[in-house]
Protein backbone atom coordinates (compact mmCIF):
# COMPACT_ATOMS: atom_id res chain seq x y z
CA UNK A 1 0.00 0.00 0.00
CA UNK A 2 1.40 3.34 -1.08
CA UNK A 3 0.81 6.62 0.79
CA UNK A 4 -0.34 8.09 -2.35
CA UNK A 5 -3.12 5.76 -1.97
CA UNK A 6 -4.39 7.40 1.09
CA UNK A 7 -4.43 10.82 -1.00
CA UNK A 8 -6.58 9.84 -3.39
CA UNK A 9 -9.63 10.06 -1.13
CA UNK A 10 -9.33 13.05 -0.02
CA UNK A 11 -8.04 15.23 -3.10
CA UNK A 12 -6.19 18.29 -3.51
CA UNK A 13 -8.57 20.48 -1.96
CA UNK A 14 -8.30 18.31 1.40
CA UNK A 15 -4.50 18.10 1.79
CA UNK A 16 -4.40 21.49 2.84
CA UNK A 17 -6.85 20.44 6.02
CA UNK A 18 -5.09 17.81 6.53
CA UNK A 19 -1.01 19.27 6.75
CA UNK A 20 -1.71 22.82 6.88
CA UNK A 21 1.84 24.56 5.79
CA UNK A 22 2.88 21.68 4.95
CA UNK A 23 0.15 21.40 1.92
CA UNK A 24 3.01 21.55 -1.11
CA UNK A 25 4.30 18.08 0.37
CA UNK A 26 2.92 14.95 0.53
CA UNK A 27 1.07 14.26 3.64
CA UNK A 28 2.95 11.17 4.85
CA UNK A 29 6.21 12.29 4.00
CA UNK A 30 6.28 15.01 7.30
CA UNK A 31 8.37 12.87 9.05
CA UNK A 32 8.41 15.62 11.83
CA UNK A 33 4.74 14.52 12.43
CA UNK A 34 5.43 11.23 13.42
CA UNK A 35 3.97 10.25 16.61
CA UNK A 36 6.26 7.50 18.24
CA UNK A 37 6.06 8.29 21.58
CA UNK A 38 3.30 8.53 24.33
CA UNK A 39 0.37 10.29 23.54
CA UNK A 40 -2.92 12.04 25.46
CA UNK A 41 -5.96 12.06 23.18
CA UNK A 42 -8.92 13.67 23.59
CA UNK A 43 -12.21 13.42 21.86
CA UNK A 44 -14.47 9.64 21.46
CA UNK A 45 -14.03 9.32 18.42
CA UNK A 46 -10.71 10.25 18.01
CA UNK A 47 -9.43 7.69 20.65
CA UNK A 48 -11.56 5.35 19.12
CA UNK A 49 -9.88 5.66 15.99
CA UNK A 50 -6.30 5.36 17.03
CA UNK A 51 -7.02 2.29 18.68
CA UNK A 52 -8.44 0.92 15.51
CA UNK A 53 -5.17 2.11 13.92
CA UNK A 54 -3.31 -0.01 16.11
CA UNK A 55 -1.44 2.56 18.14
CA UNK A 56 -3.34 1.89 21.53
CA UNK A 57 -0.39 0.72 23.45
CA UNK A 58 0.70 4.45 22.70
CA UNK A 59 -1.98 6.05 24.19
CA UNK A 60 -1.30 7.00 28.13
CA UNK A 61 -4.60 8.81 28.69
CA UNK A 62 -7.71 10.15 27.52
CA UNK A 63 -10.43 12.40 28.44
CA UNK A 64 -13.84 10.99 29.59
CA UNK A 65 -15.99 10.63 26.24
CA UNK A 66 -13.55 8.07 25.01
CA UNK A 67 -14.87 4.71 26.48
CA UNK A 68 -14.67 2.55 23.47
CA UNK A 69 -13.14 0.00 23.16
CA UNK A 70 -13.12 -1.11 26.47
CA UNK A 71 -8.90 -0.49 26.75
CA UNK A 72 -9.37 3.12 25.55
CA UNK A 73 -12.30 3.17 28.55
CA UNK A 74 -9.89 1.38 31.85
CA UNK A 75 -6.93 4.53 30.80
CA UNK A 76 -5.82 7.19 33.31
CA UNK A 77 -8.34 10.03 32.82
CA UNK A 78 -7.48 14.06 32.22
CA UNK A 79 -11.42 15.17 32.36
CA UNK A 80 -13.41 16.10 30.04
CA UNK A 81 -12.57 17.95 26.69
CA UNK A 82 -13.55 21.39 27.02
CA UNK A 83 -12.31 21.26 30.91
CA UNK A 84 -9.08 20.03 30.98
CA UNK A 85 -6.25 20.56 33.33
CA UNK A 86 -2.88 20.77 32.60
CA UNK A 87 -1.80 18.68 35.69
CA UNK A 88 -3.99 15.75 34.91
CA UNK A 89 -2.47 15.91 31.54
CA UNK A 90 1.41 16.44 32.33
CA UNK A 91 1.23 13.91 35.22
CA UNK A 92 1.05 10.77 32.42
CA UNK A 93 4.36 12.96 30.95
CA UNK A 94 3.17 12.18 27.19
CA UNK A 95 4.99 13.34 24.46
CA UNK A 96 2.05 14.20 22.31
CA UNK A 97 -1.23 15.42 22.88
CA UNK A 98 -3.48 15.00 19.86
CA UNK A 99 -7.30 16.79 19.98
CA UNK A 100 -9.55 17.87 16.75
CA UNK A 101 -9.66 21.57 17.97
CA UNK A 102 -12.44 20.92 20.73
CA UNK A 103 -9.93 20.44 23.39
CA UNK A 104 -9.51 23.28 26.30
CA UNK A 105 -9.27 25.85 27.95
CA UNK A 106 -6.72 27.73 25.47
CA UNK A 107 -4.84 27.96 29.02
CA UNK A 108 -4.69 24.38 29.39
CA UNK A 109 -3.43 23.49 26.35
CA UNK A 110 -0.19 26.66 26.47
CA UNK A 111 0.58 25.35 29.53
CA UNK A 112 0.93 22.22 28.04
CA UNK A 113 2.79 22.95 25.02
CA UNK A 114 5.13 24.68 27.44
CA UNK A 115 5.87 21.59 29.37
CA UNK A 116 7.53 20.63 25.60
CA UNK A 117 4.59 18.45 24.97
CA UNK A 118 4.11 18.73 21.47
CA UNK A 119 0.05 19.43 20.51
CA UNK A 120 -1.16 17.90 17.28
CA UNK A 121 -4.54 18.70 15.90
CA UNK A 122 -6.80 17.06 13.01
CA UNK A 123 -9.61 18.09 11.53
CA UNK A 124 -13.17 18.27 13.70
CA UNK A 125 -15.14 18.56 10.41
CA UNK A 126 -18.70 17.28 10.94
CA UNK A 127 -19.26 15.47 8.43
CA UNK A 128 -18.01 11.83 6.02
CA UNK A 129 -15.00 13.99 4.52
CA UNK A 130 -13.77 14.93 7.79
CA UNK A 131 -13.89 11.56 9.31
CA UNK A 132 -11.80 10.16 6.30
CA UNK A 133 -9.24 13.56 6.82
CA UNK A 134 -8.96 12.84 10.11
CA UNK A 135 -8.50 8.81 9.96
CA UNK A 136 -5.87 9.78 7.19
CA UNK A 137 -3.88 12.12 8.80
CA UNK A 138 -3.86 9.96 12.06
CA UNK A 139 -2.84 6.91 9.94
CA UNK A 140 0.02 9.01 8.84
CA UNK A 141 1.51 10.48 12.18
CA UNK A 142 0.98 7.27 13.83
CA UNK A 143 2.14 4.87 10.47
CA UNK A 144 -0.77 3.05 9.91
CA UNK A 145 -1.39 4.42 6.46
CA UNK A 146 -2.80 0.70 4.94
CA UNK A 147 -4.98 0.37 8.39
CA UNK A 148 -6.39 3.81 7.84
CA UNK A 149 -7.66 2.39 4.31
CA UNK A 150 -9.08 -0.29 5.31
CA UNK A 151 -10.98 1.63 7.85
CA UNK A 152 -12.38 3.94 5.09
CA UNK A 153 -13.27 1.16 3.29
CA UNK A 154 -15.43 -0.97 5.58
CA UNK A 155 -17.08 2.47 6.46
CA UNK A 156 -17.81 3.12 2.42
CA UNK A 157 -19.44 -0.31 2.33
CA UNK A 158 -21.85 0.00 5.12
CA UNK A 159 -22.11 3.57 3.44
CA UNK A 160 -23.03 1.87 0.39
CA UNK A 161 -25.50 -0.49 1.95
CA UNK A 162 -27.13 2.05 3.68
CA UNK A 163 -28.15 3.70 0.90
CA UNK A 164 -29.57 0.42 -1.26
CA UNK A 165 -32.04 0.50 2.00
CA UNK A 166 -33.01 4.41 1.73
CA UNK A 167 -34.28 3.99 -1.17
CA UNK A 168 -37.19 2.14 0.05
CA UNK A 169 -37.72 5.12 2.62
CA UNK A 170 -39.94 7.09 -0.26
CA UNK A 171 -38.87 10.52 1.05
CA UNK A 172 -36.80 11.48 3.63
CA UNK A 173 -38.17 11.02 6.93
CA UNK A 174 -38.30 14.49 9.53
CA UNK A 175 -35.96 13.32 12.15
CA UNK A 176 -35.17 15.10 15.81
CA UNK A 177 -31.65 14.13 16.90
CA UNK A 178 -31.62 14.73 21.04
CA UNK A 179 -28.65 14.12 22.99
CA UNK A 180 -28.56 15.02 27.09
CA UNK A 181 -25.89 18.39 27.77
CA UNK A 182 -24.41 17.74 30.97
CA UNK A 183 -26.68 17.33 34.18
CA UNK A 184 -29.33 20.16 32.56
CA UNK A 185 -32.48 18.91 29.64
CA UNK A 186 -31.46 17.53 26.84
CA UNK A 187 -31.14 18.94 23.83
CA UNK A 188 -31.63 19.02 19.81
CA UNK A 189 -29.09 19.22 16.81
CA UNK A 190 -29.32 21.84 14.60
CA UNK A 191 -26.93 22.55 11.53
CA UNK A 192 -23.10 22.21 11.45
CA UNK A 193 -23.24 19.20 14.09
CA UNK A 194 -22.38 15.54 13.62
CA UNK A 195 -26.29 14.73 14.71
CA UNK A 196 -27.56 16.46 11.51
CA UNK A 197 -24.49 15.05 9.18
CA UNK A 198 -25.47 11.64 10.72
CA UNK A 199 -29.17 12.86 9.89
CA UNK A 200 -28.23 13.29 5.98
CA UNK A 201 -26.05 10.21 6.02
CA UNK A 202 -28.54 7.80 6.80
CA UNK A 203 -31.26 9.67 4.44
CA UNK A 204 -33.22 11.69 6.83
CA UNK A 205 -34.23 15.71 7.17
CA UNK A 206 -32.56 16.97 10.43
CA UNK A 207 -35.71 19.62 11.23
CA UNK A 208 -33.88 21.86 13.36
CA UNK A 209 -32.30 24.13 10.63
CA UNK A 210 -32.83 26.99 12.22
CA UNK A 211 -30.28 27.49 14.41
CA UNK A 212 -26.56 25.89 14.30
CA UNK A 213 -25.12 23.60 17.24
CA UNK A 214 -27.05 22.58 20.00
CA UNK A 215 -30.24 24.01 22.14
CA UNK A 216 -32.35 23.36 24.62
CA UNK A 217 -35.84 21.94 23.55
CA UNK A 218 -38.89 20.83 25.33
CA UNK A 219 -41.35 17.62 24.55
CA UNK A 220 -43.94 20.81 23.02
CA UNK A 221 -40.82 22.17 20.69
CA UNK A 222 -40.23 18.29 19.36
CA UNK A 223 -43.74 17.66 18.57
CA UNK A 224 -44.25 20.68 17.07
CA UNK A 225 -41.92 20.07 14.74
CA UNK A 226 -44.05 17.18 13.49
CA UNK A 227 -41.39 14.92 13.61
CA UNK A 228 -41.58 10.98 11.61
CA UNK A 229 -38.42 9.52 13.98
CA UNK A 230 -36.35 10.59 17.07
CA UNK A 231 -32.47 9.82 17.26
CA UNK A 232 -31.96 9.71 20.88
CA UNK A 233 -28.37 9.44 22.62
CA UNK A 234 -29.10 7.33 25.27
CA UNK A 235 -28.43 9.73 28.24
CA UNK A 236 -31.24 11.71 27.34
CA UNK A 237 -33.77 9.21 26.02
CA UNK A 238 -35.78 9.35 29.81
CA UNK A 239 -36.68 13.06 29.11
CA UNK A 240 -38.28 11.87 26.55
CA UNK A 241 -41.44 9.96 27.06
CA UNK A 242 -45.33 10.68 27.61
CA UNK A 243 -46.64 12.22 24.14
CA UNK A 244 -43.43 11.79 22.63
CA UNK A 245 -43.71 7.96 23.17
CA UNK A 246 -45.83 7.27 20.06
CA UNK A 247 -43.24 8.91 17.99
CA UNK A 248 -40.93 6.17 16.90
CA UNK A 249 -37.35 6.47 18.32
CA UNK A 250 -33.58 5.46 17.93
CA UNK A 251 -31.96 4.70 20.77
CA UNK A 252 -28.29 4.55 20.55
CA UNK A 253 -25.02 5.54 22.68
CA UNK A 254 -23.47 8.63 22.26
CA UNK A 255 -20.02 7.72 21.00
CA UNK A 256 -21.57 4.99 18.43
CA UNK A 257 -23.99 7.78 16.87
CA UNK A 258 -21.49 10.92 17.06
CA UNK A 259 -17.96 9.64 17.69
CA UNK A 260 -17.48 9.71 13.80
CA UNK A 261 -14.67 7.28 14.08
CA UNK A 262 -14.51 3.64 12.65
CA UNK A 263 -18.14 2.67 13.66
CA UNK A 264 -19.17 5.55 11.44
CA UNK A 265 -20.59 3.28 8.89
CA UNK A 266 -22.21 0.72 11.48
CA UNK A 267 -23.81 3.28 12.90
CA UNK A 268 -25.33 4.79 9.66
CA UNK A 269 -26.63 1.33 8.44
CA UNK A 270 -28.28 0.80 12.06
CA UNK A 271 -30.53 3.85 12.30
CA UNK A 272 -30.79 3.10 8.05
CA UNK A 273 -32.39 0.03 9.12
CA UNK A 274 -34.49 1.01 11.88
CA UNK A 275 -35.84 4.20 10.05
CA UNK A 276 -36.75 1.56 7.00
CA UNK A 277 -37.94 -0.87 9.39
CA UNK A 278 -38.60 0.46 12.24
CA UNK A 279 -41.47 3.55 11.74
CA UNK A 280 -43.75 1.68 13.23
CA UNK A 281 -44.72 3.85 16.28
CA UNK A 282 -42.64 1.87 19.15
CA UNK A 283 -39.44 2.31 20.89
CA UNK A 284 -35.95 1.08 19.79
CA UNK A 285 -33.42 0.73 22.48
CA UNK A 286 -30.38 -0.59 20.94
CA UNK A 287 -27.16 -0.86 23.18
CA UNK A 288 -23.19 -0.18 21.93
CA UNK A 289 -21.45 -0.81 24.72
Amino acid sequence: MHRRDLLRWLGGGALGMICGPLAARPACAAHDMYVDGGLVAIGGGLTETIFALGAGDQVLGADTTSTYPEPANALPRVGYQHTLTPESILSLRPDVLIHDGSAGPSTTLERVAGAGVKLLTVSGEPSLNGFKIRVVTLGCWLRAEARAMEIIRSVEADLDEARKIQTDLGRPPRLVLLMAHGQGNAVAAGRDTKADALARLCGGENVFQDYSGYRPVSREGVMARRPDALIISGEAAADFGGSLSRVPQYVGDTLFLLGFGPRLGEAVLDVSRFLNQGLAGHTVGIGHS
